[in-house]
């Protein structure tokens, strides 16, 4: 329970001691303290959580009564925080969860860039306790919008924030996470469905790839594989005799150097490898025999890593993800006529952003989904985390349900000792077969 004490007064005065000459009571003597006359006179004690005591020195006796009925609700709640501590600014705690935070180095440095750029950049001088307020994070959202950052992006600073704040509840340094309350309202996020490539473009667009890279391009659309994950792909990855390969490891980009590192998610996975894609496989380790690459596992600096790299660049080295993006793949772009030529005088080719590597990937997905294949079983495939993942990206990509309805109810009807007019247990569709994805792939 808090109570609060004249700080100016003694509690238990000494019989004969002198009253005080400046304030008089009715209820009791008024003995002056040592420290009468000095700071705040009025302070409220109590036990925190932990049992340690706690006092805060008020200048009136109704703030402290006000703030010792608040204790009292706070501690029986178990909402109580220690005012001191809320006092620390938000751009010291962000570091302090920055620097215990056990993400990757590269989540590591995204993180860092977009506390540094984007939150403490707005909120980093505020002290904690003055984030408890909702309209205070609605305001800054509305300045990140004012900034033209898009939904999606301004949705994943908020994430990140509301991850510090919430960090900072379970710490005790505060009451509730803002991030948290009803009122707080992001923009809306437009969701863009994926819009597969067809098979004409992946082809002209593999062709148009670089002869040492063109079988780089086969993989990554005949076994769905990442663009990391095909600069990291080593001999020792494919499996002839089974018919399988294997998902081992990325190349990434960790701020400036070149890793080796395990596939997103961490996961290690098996793709099946078609005969098309195994015959191009093997040819193109016949022309360009598989080069050996030494670079620091997971984070620069880490354990040298030494795999024989089916694709890597002119000077055989493992490809890194800017150079290729901006020469290799948009020349490639240009040539298969998906974007324009470099103009005369520009410096760069068109932008695409709709049309990266991953554009092989999400092809790959399509045909998979056209032949009839599970989304488990591609949610496999594709390394994602879960399933409903999967379906949430491709549903749409899904064989129409329209066109399998009504085709049953035709069968239906059309009588036979299937349909169900002759007392059969089921239907039979009579839509056109899907192609099956080997034809697909070696078209």
């Amino acid at each position: 329970m808090a109570d609060v004490y004249d700080r100016w007064h003694k509690s238990h005065p000494k019989a004969g001691e002198s009253g005080c000459s400046e304030h008089r009571s009715r209820t009791r003597p008024m003995v002056p303290s040592a420290d009468h006359g000095i700071g705040k006179r009025w302070q409220v004690r109590y036990r925190d959580l932990d049992g340690q005591q706690r006092k805060e020195n008020f200048d009136t006796k109704a703030a402290a009564d006000n703030r010792a009925a608040e204790a009292d609700v706070e501690l029986r709640r178990g909402t109580y925080v220690v005012t001191s501590a809320t006092k620390e600014t938000l751009a010291s705690y962000a570091q302090k969860w920055l620097d215990a935070n056990s993400a990757g180095p590269t989540t590591a440095l995204r993180y860092e860039a977009t506390v540094r750029n984007h939150i403490t950049a707005h909120l980093g001088r505020r002290e904690l306790r003055s984030l408890n307020q909702p309209s205070t994070i609605q305001g800054w959202i509305r300045k990140l919008q004012d900034g033209d950052l898009g939904a999606s992006t301004i949705e994943g600073i908020f994430d990140i924030l509301s991850s510090i704040l919430g960090a900072a509840v379970d710490d005790g340094l505060l009451p509730k996470n803002p991030c948290k309350a009803s009122s707080v309202k992001l923009p809306a996020v437009t969701k863009k469905n994926v819009v597969p490539w067809s098979l004409d473009r992946v082809r002209s667009v593999i062709a148009g790839l670089p002869h040492r890279f063109r079988g780089g391009g086969q993989l990554a659309f005949g076994c769905g594989l990442r663009q990391g994950e095909v600069f990291g792909f080593a001999d020792t990855d494919i499996d002839f005799k089974t018919g399988w390969v294997h998902i081992n490891r990325q190349v990434r980009i960790v701020g400036t150097t070149a890793v080796f590192a395990l596939p997103k998610g961490n996961r290690i996975r098996s793709v099946p490898l078609s005969p098309h894609i195994a015959v191009a496989l093997k040819a193109h380790m016949r022309e360009f025999p598989p080069v050996e690459v030494t670079l620091p596992w997971a984070k620069p600096g880490g354990e040298p890593t030494t795999v024989r790299l089916l694709f890597v660049d002119e000077k055989e080295r493992a490809y890194n993800r800017s150079v290729f993006n901006q020469g290799v793949w948009k020349l490639a772009l240009a040539a298969a006529g998906v974007i324009p030529p470099r103009e005369r005088g520009a410096k760069y080719l068109r932008a695409a952003p709709d049309d990266g590597m991953h554009a092989l990937r999400h092809a790959y997905a399509s045909v998979l989904l056209d032949a009839g294949e599970s989304i488990k079983a591609l949610s496999v495939y594709l390394g994602h985390s879960d399933p409903g993942f999967t379906l949430r990206t491709y549903t749409h990509l899904l064989p129409t349900s329209e066109t399998r309805t009504r085709d049953a109810i035709d069968a239906a009807f059309a009588g036979g000792s299937g349909g169900a007019g002759a007392g059969g247990q089921g239907t039979a569709g009579t839509g056109s077969p899907a192609m099956c994805p080997q034809c697909a792939l070696a078209a």
